[in-house]
């Protein structure tokens, strides 16, 4: 595969345009003239495509989410903006959310975090480690958002992470080893056992 092929997997889209479309029109309606002006040098399809673009991967849930924002909010939003409403609240955390997040936790271990955001800071350590905070917050942001994506849409759920407990390891020490009494008829057939065994030998 060419490099430019590569980098046009980047560039795919495939959000549906009849559901850019109704975005676009609720925006329209609910913002009207600030609307106009706000994207008066876009033709309708040049519009229309860059909504697909801006939101593409968002869910059904998603979409709605930012629709309900869009009721109560006074001034137009872009279209990164609205894209912003549909990821925020509901189950998951934004990347900007989780890396604030991650970043509370390698200060304070008892941060409550959740499991994608945990598998997205050990996936930058690395990076955190060598080239600080901000190489590994790109890094950090682009995992995240492609673990996201993915979690979505195989339908999971928000979940936060707990700490593994560490394995009870086996005590040396054998007073401290806790056990069930030997009972005395059993005891009595083991010490026949050793008895015949020695007189054998």
């Amino acid at each position: 595969m060419s490099n430019i092929q590569l980098f046009e997997q980047a560039f795919a889209v495939d959000f549906p345009v009849e559901v850019a479309e109704m975005v676009l029109d609720r925006i329209s309606g609910l913002y009207g003239t600030e609307f106009s002006k706000k994207y008066s040098g876009d033709s309708d399809a040049e519009l229309i495509q860059r909504a697909c673009t801006v939101l593409n991967g968002l869910t059904p849930a998603d979409i709605t989410r930012g629709i309900m924002r869009m009721n109560s909010e006074e001034f137009c939003p872009t279209l990164p903006r609205f894209r912003n409403w549909c990821e925020q609240g509901g189950d998951w955390w934004t990347a900007d959310m989780a890396w604030a997040k991650a970043m509370q936790f390698e200060a304070d271990p008892l941060t409550k975090i959740t499991k994608l955001t945990k598998c997205a800071l050990d996936e930058v350590r690395h990076v955190l480690t060598n080239e600080g905070q901000k190489a590994a917050h790109y890094a950090f942001k682009d995992i995240y958002q492609d673990y996201l994506r993915r979690a979505k849409e195989k339908g999971y759920q928000q979940e936060m992470w707990i700490k593994p407990q560490p394995k009870k390891q086996l005590s040396e020490n054998s007073n401290n080893r806790k056990g069930v009494p030997c009972p005395p008829e059993l005891a009595a057939k083991i010490g026949n056992v050793f008895k015949r065994v020695g007189g054998a030998a």
